[in-house]
């Protein structure tokens, strides 16, 4: 069995690394840019609001100034026209009755700007609400004085208060609108910078972005022509192998055909039995050419199933007389293989049955331990042939990997003296032919399972006796079955 070896690390390629590299920084400097144009937006929108807020703040100061302004002039003015109407009768009723009216809807336009100021700027100082209310209360009582006849009242109440508490509110107000009107110039400016940063970085990235998409784009489409080149010649190359093996193959069969019977025929010799060295000289020629034989149709097998052209031809097939066709000729070049099948007939390509079991034996003897068995039997339905010997079984780090092509364990080959193709033949032909094949341990036998469909026929008469001795075959049928491997 092979020896158990630690796996060594993948190496990583450089320029995967690279590329890697590149794309972690490509994509850091649009995740950066993208927070960078996120945050003026929020910028310029927060910006926007607080412009929006200060510029209502210093219309509504502004608005609270007119309507102060036309209040005290207004009602100035009724006092006025009610003082002449007295002292120099004449009628001033209609000039009265309009400034009232002016003064009332002055005072309504006050109440409603010094509410504005505080809704825009979210809070407004104490001293503008509580000036404003007793401008507005001291001309509601001028209003009131006049509307009862009270002039002189209304006289004095204007000259003694009115314009007191109208230069009280205005300086207030005043104050208020000169600190919106910094607010509205301070953020002015600094939506202005705010604006030729967003216009510089569009300036610089969608150039920058637009050189960058292009390159990768540009690399991408050289990867692309790298690649389509590469798979042509991939395609060439793999062509070319695989004529070259089919040629080859077939090159190979008719010395071997050629050389195997002729090892049997002096095997036959009766000249040659007699010699003490030369039935053991044409066992080991057989015994050679077995192996051969099987690695030149594991090639062949390999370029049809590569190129798609392996084709299978079912039929129903007598399970124990294929085991021992296939195990024959082995044990006549001196191997020790037990074979215990359950008759059954499965439907199955009887060539590709044969090379199946015959790469499993040649495993087990070259892989395994010194017996080597052969169990049949039909399990729920399906058939199970078992090829089993008694070593040391596979290491654990190459179950998964069984039936790859070219198998090695570390630096050497897990079948040594063979091509690396035989077990994942066995399973490429196992699945064609719908069936299955595993790997297991148990009770001190290393086993690779092969499940098979079994034939929908039961035609007991193609039987032969379990306990038949398989090594009552005749020489000629032993040549037979090895033409048969080989012939397709």
């Amino acid at each position: 069995m092979a020896r158990r070896t630690p796996r060594r690390p993948e190496r990583v390629s450089i320029g995967a690394t690279k590329k890697r590299g590149r794309l972690a920084a490509l994509t850091l400097g649009v995740g950066v840019a993208i927070v960078v144009v996120f945050a003026l937006v929020f910028s310029i929108a927060f910006g926007s609001r607080g412009v929006a807020a200060h510029a209502s703040a210093l219309h509504n100061a502004d608005e609270a100034i007119r309507a102060a302004t036309i209040a005290r002039s207004q009602s100035g003015l009724a006092t006025h026209l009610s003082i002449l109407e007295r002292d120099f009768e004449f009628d001033a009723g209609n000039g009265i009755d309009l400034s009232i009216s002016e003064t009332k809807l002055a005072l309504r336009d006050l109440a409603a700007a010094i509410d504005g100021m505080s809704d825009a700027t979210g809070n407004v100082d104490v001293r503008i609400q509580s000036s404003s209310a007793t401008f507005a209360a001291t001309v509601q009582g001028v209003l009131d004085l006049l509307e009862v006849g009270d002039v002189d009242g209304a006289e004095v109440a204007a000259v003694a208060s009115l314009d007191l508490h109208f230069r009280s509110v205005i300086g207030l107000v005043v104050v208020e609108r000169d600190h919106e009107a910094t607010q509205v110039a301070a953020a002015n400016a600094l939506m202005g910078r705010i604006g030729d940063m967003a216009r510089f970085l569009v300036a610089f990235l969608v150039p920058t972005a637009a050189i960058i998409l292009y390159r990768e784009l540009s690399r991408r489409q050289q990867r692309q022509r790298d690649l389509e080149v590469r798979l042509e010649t991939e395609k060439e190359l793999n062509k070319a192998r695989d004529e070259f093996v089919a040629n080859a193959s077939h090159e190979l069969r008719t010395p071997l055909t050629s050389i195997f019977g002729l090892a049997h025929l002096l095997e036959e010799d009766p000249a040659l039995q007699a010699s003490e060295t030369a039935p053991e000289m044409a066992g080991m020629i057989i015994s050679e050419t077995n192996d051969l034989s099987r690695m030149v149709d594991d090639l062949l097998t390999t370029a049809r199933l590569d190129a798609g052209a392996l084709h299978y031809q079912f039929e129903n097939i007598n399970v124990l007389d294929e085991a021992r066709e296939v195990v024959d000729p082995m044990r006549r070049s001196g191997a020790q293989i037990a074979v215990d099948c359950q008759p059954a007939l499965v439907r199955s390509d009887r060539l590709r049955l044969r090379q199946v079991v015959r790469n499993l034996i040649s495993n087990a003897n070259k892989y395994g331990g010194p017996t080597v068995r052969i169990v049949g039997q039909v399990v729920s339905g399906w058939y199970e042939i078992r090829v089993e010997d008694d070593g040391d079984g596979i290491p654990e780090e190459l179950h998964d990997r069984l039936f790859q092509r070219f198998l090695h364990q570390g630096d050497l080959p897990l079948v040594l003296g063979s091509v690396g193709l035989g077990l994942s033949i066995v399973r490429a032909l196992t699945e064609g032919m719908g069936g299955a094949v595993w790997y297991e341990r148990r009770g001190g036998w290393t086993s690779f399972v092969v499940r098979i469909p079994l034939a929908t026929t039961d035609d007991r008469s193609l039987y032969r006796e379990p306990g038949e001795a398989a090594a009552a075959l005749a020489p000629a049928n032993a040549r037979r079955a090895f033409r048969s491997v080989i012939g397709r």
